[in-house]
């Protein structure tokens, strides 16, 4: 291989005042950028440099050197619901941006990236496709999942994770369970670090670095300690050394990770996470990872792979399993096994093992060689067949396109007709629901949330929690032209495109129109003519963000760089 690490083996004086031997440093076999994105605010990424300084352990007993670079570490549970939640996808690529240049400009010649919390699971790709330097992604954990004593949670077993949390205090809140109850929750939910423990965003990235082929197989699952004073957990220590052994493996092949990040190997992804329920982010994050690696992904493509694949998983949201539930039985490799015997995946991509899909998943066991369970159910006999899950709408509130996390009620009963109740904001919105003024058969309009509007596009999951938590998630739909959180459940519509910042024609809407939500045709209408719309629209002027965007700021460049969730938000 080319050794751009010749540079720092060479700088001897900086090598010295930097606490290395030159000498040594000389003869290292490969300088390996660990692109640790630590941070000690928050349980997702609070053994990141645990984990960093492991892997330097490791290499150093291969010969190799790491280097460990830094990057934020938004936390999506911290910043919901408060001004500052318009950071977290922004952080995204500001993640890949200080991962990029720390490698580069510390000569190294390889790269392990460990995620974590959401957007740096999905800026975990991003470098390793940017760069194609050898590498591979290893995850820090999920959290462990607790128990309590009373329904509706005690039926999920130790499964509780902080999406029951959430919708508990909001049930606290209306006077459905006690603040007895609601104190055991909260004492019992994660007794430990880790991400969010279902199947949320930041396990649906997990799932994809390791359904793509860039993770070890078993990574995308594994607990990340036993309680929030342990180490980190035994599968995690192991994980970090089979890593270091794989990444000198693919250095030995001369596998890149533009070899293993192919359309087939895209595919692959798209399909394990819509048969595990993954969460409606993977949108934006597939389509800005597929651009870094020059694969011609689109949301039409995403769409048109996705609504062939049936529900196998049982998982938070849609079942009551947590992920260190699947962990158990042997992780997202029995998901990909069972998808590939029925057809469903490319046997015959690339993965940072150095082996082709088909070849990891040889020895994986069969469902009917497991001991009997329900957390992943037969292609023949879903939880819920293909077309149920995400599905992407078009119609005159998105002429390019939106998002919808499918439910039970909306396919139940077809289309969902409901009448608009427009905000400008979340907060605004919120205090609407807490003070009982939504209704059955509301659709909420959230809008100037967007990319742009946000600014940084935030999640409505404080909303939807309200709304499940009140016992209104069946009949009441939710849209807006931001996102979601992997833990929203219910008839929701996000990543309306263009958003209302840009003119999009959800400005148009007014308290008291029509929306209708058509999942079989995949339209989402508002019921008035294209002249009314037009004539609305006449009158738009683009909301002032004087006031939240300081000039020079992360955000002022944001909004003048990012595209629409369309395209990813990519900048």
């Amino acid at each position: 291989m080319q050794d751009s690490s010749t540079y720092w083996k060479k700088s001897r004086v900086e090598l010295r005042a930097a606490g290395f031997e030159p000498d040594k440093a000389a003869n290292t076999s490969a300088v390996v950028t660990i692109a640790a994105a630590y941070t000690n605010a928050h349980r997702c990424n609070n053994r990141v440099r645990s984990i960093g300084d492991l892997l330097v352990e490791l290499l150093t007993e291969r010969g190799g050197q790491g280097l460990i670079v830094g990057a934020p570490a938004v936390s999506d549970a911290l910043t919901q619901g408060t001004p500052t939640a318009g950071y977290s996808l922004v952080s995204r690529d500001v993640v890949a941006d200080c991962f990029e240049i720390g490698h580069y400009a510390h000569h190294g010649d390889a790269m392990i990236v460990i995620s974590g919390c959401d957007k740096t699971g999905a800026a975990a790709l991003m470098p390793l496709a940017r760069t194609n330097a050898f590498g591979l992604v290893l995850y820090p954990g999920t959290s462990s999942p607790g128990k309590v004593s009373f329904e509706p949670f005690a039926s999920k077993g130790t499964n509780i994770t902080i999406m029951d949390y959430a919708e508990g205090r909001a049930a606290q809140e209306t006077g459905r369970i006690s603040a007895d109850q609601l104190l055991e929750l909260e004492r019992n939910v994660m007794p430990g670090s880790g991400t969010c423990g279902a199947m949320f965003t930041a396990n649906t990235m997990s799932t994809v670095a390791e359904s793509i082929g860039m993770m070890l197989p078993h990574g995308a699952s594994h607990p990340a300690d036993y309680d929030a004073k342990s180490d980190m957990h035994a599968d995690v220590r192991a994980q970090a050394k089979a890593s270091v052994e794989a990444l000198y493996r693919l250095i030995e092949k001369n596998i890149r990770p533009r070899d293993i990040m192919t359309e087939r190997a895209f595919e692959n992804a798209i399909t394990t996470v819509y048969a595990m329920g993954g969460s409606t982010n993977m949108y934006l994050h597939m389509l800005a990872i597929a651009r870094q690696a020059g694969v011609p992904i689109t949301i039409e493509r995403i769409q048109q792979i996705g609504e062939r694949v049936p529900l196998i998983a049982n998982l938070q949201p849609h079942g009551p399993f947590a992920m260190t539930s699947l962990h158990a039985i042997g992780g997202v490799p029995v998901v990909m096994k069972e998808l590939l015997r029925n057809g469903f995946l490319h046997g015959d991509v690339m993965t940072v093992t150095g082996k082709t899909l088909a070849e990891n998943l040889a020895n994986v066991p069969t469902l009917e060689q497991l001991p009997k369970q329900d957390i992943v159910f037969p292609v023949g006999k879903p939880i819920a067949p293909a077309n149920n899950h995400i599905s992407v709408l078009k119609g005159n509130l998105a002429p390019e396109s939106c998002v919808l996390k499918l439910s039970g009620k909306t396919l139940d009963k077809g289309e969902f007709r409901g009448t608009a109740r427009v905000f400008d904001s979340e907060a605004d919105t919120m205090k609407a629901i807490r003070a009982g003024e939504i209704k059955p058969g509301t659709v909420i309009v959230v809008r100037n949330v967007g990319p742009v509007g946000g600014p940084g596009m935030p999640e409505m999951v404080m909303l939807t929690i309200q709304l499940q938590g009140r016992g209104l998630g069946e009949d009441v739909a939710l849209i807006t032209d931001g996102r979601f959180s992997g833990v929203s459940h219910g008839i929701l519509i996000g990543h309306i495109s263009p958003e209302a910042a840009r003119g999009g024609p959800i400005a148009a809407v007014r308290d008291g129109d029509t929306i209708v939500i058509d999942p079989k045709a995949r339209t989402l209408n508002v019921a008035l003519s294209e002249d009314e719309i037009a004539r609305r629209m006449k009158d738009w002027r683009a909301p002032d963000l004087s006031a939240r965007v300081r000039p020079g700021s992360v955000h002022d460049k944001y909004v003048k760089l990012v595209s629409s969730a369309h395209y990813g938000c990519v900048v």
